[in-house]
């Protein structure tokens, strides 16, 4: 008998208010050039990533108010390989989304799930950490998910404590989860990268859709019954409502706290590649080239006497004058001007345009 092919299911939601002025209402972050300096929107590029890895499409899970966008960034693409979320439900839905929609569709080989918005690399080992993973979920009953070796004491990252070692893979050791931890102070950060045994969580996981699902009913049964009504429409005229009546009164939550934290049926495979949860300007800055004094220059910029700036301008002039650490981004007459570490706070901007019903600046 023929072995199943793996699938890869990318998850494209978020909004983007982190990357105000250039993600807005109607460009969130996938459809932004943020990694490095690569010029490629971050899901085009994500998409190009994982192509060589199964010869399906890969589903695309987003949300509906975007399906004119990225349907034109991925013309490639059939139209059942879109999985549109009628509202942003956290990464549990869309996990459980694309494992139904692939189970649906015929399929239980390993399927494989990763984030539209990682910076990864070498491109290489990235593949094989996937593939590895893909084989381990083959025979797994189980999720299997990608751990990094930290490199320093992060504190914008979820971290998991990797407990014994359970099979060498091609990619790189498999181990037992302890336990899973959430965004730590800097002083727990720096304590646990000092003991060592914990890696970064990278979000990406690889599992047998019904193996996956069978853990959504025992841990978060209101997101697994509410999907597995409506796919009992899947395929035709009436899925769409279908769908949109289990998200109505669907909770939204992450994965991490849905399933993964709850399951006793977790692995993690451990990577040493270099992979950045590109989540706020901060990060762009950290992985795009700089110029001998500490200058990440994208657009049309004249600098002088300034270092360790990051400035992203997509139209007209950016001048720096005898500054340091700072980020500008400019979009039309729009800019911000924000302190280098201060890129999680960009959403409070986006919260007192609301306020002051500045919505102009949000479309």
């Amino acid at each position: 008998m023929a072995r199943a092919p793996t699938r890869i299911a990318i998850l494209a939601g978020g909004s983007g208010t982190r990357f105000w002025p250039a993600g807005r209402a109607s460009k969130p972050k996938q459809l932004l050039a943020l990694d490095g300096d690569d010029k490629r929107p971050l899901l085009r590029a994500t998409v190009d990533r994982v192509k060589p890895l199964s010869r399906r499409p890969p589903l695309i899970v987003a949300p509906a108010k975007f399906k004119r966008a990225l349907t034109k960034l991925l013309p490639e693409l059939p139209a059942d390989a879109f999985l549109w979320e009628p509202e942003p439900r956290n990464t549990c839905a869309a996990v459980a989304l694309a494992a139904h929609a692939a189970q649906a569709a015929g399929h239980d080989g390993p399927l494989v799930v990763v984030p539209a918005d990682h910076h990864v690399a070498p491109l290489k080992d990235y593949r094989a950490a996937l593939r590895s993973m893909a084989e381990r979920a083959r025979v797994f009953d189980g999720i299997v998910t990608l751990g990094l070796e930290p490199d320093h004491a992060a504190t914008g990252y979820g971290y998991l404590e990797r407990g014994v070692k359970l099979a060498d893979a091609a990619a790189g050791p498999i181990h037992s989860v302890r336990r899973f931890i959430e965004k730590p102070s800097r002083r727990r950060a720096q304590g646990m990268l000092k003991r060592g045994g914990f890696l970064w969580n990278g979000g990406t996981f690889a599992f047998r859709p019904s193996v996956f699902l069978s853990q959504l009913d025992q841990h978060q049964a209101d997101i697994g019954w509410p999907l597995a009504r409506a796919f009992q429409r899947y395929g035709g005229k009436a899925f769409t409502a279908a769908l949109r009546r289990a998200y109505d009164g669907m909770p939204s939550i992450s994965i991490d706290y849905a399933v993964m934290e709850k399951s006793r049926s977790v692995e993690v495979l451990a990577s040493d590649i270099t992979w950045d949860d590109l989540g706020s300007w901060d990060a762009v800055a950290r992985r795009r080239t700089a110029d001998e004094d500490g200058n990440r220059l994208r657009g049309d910029v004249s600098v002088i006497a300034s270092k360790d700036c990051l400035v992203d301008a997509e139209s007209g002039h950016v001048a720096l004058l005898g500054v340091k650490g700072l980020v500008v981004v400019r979009r039309g007459d729009t800019v911000l001007v924000a302190r280098r570490g201060h890129g999680e706070e960009v959403r409070k901007v986006v919260q007192r345009l609301k306020d002051e019903g500045r919505e102009d600046l949000l479309r």
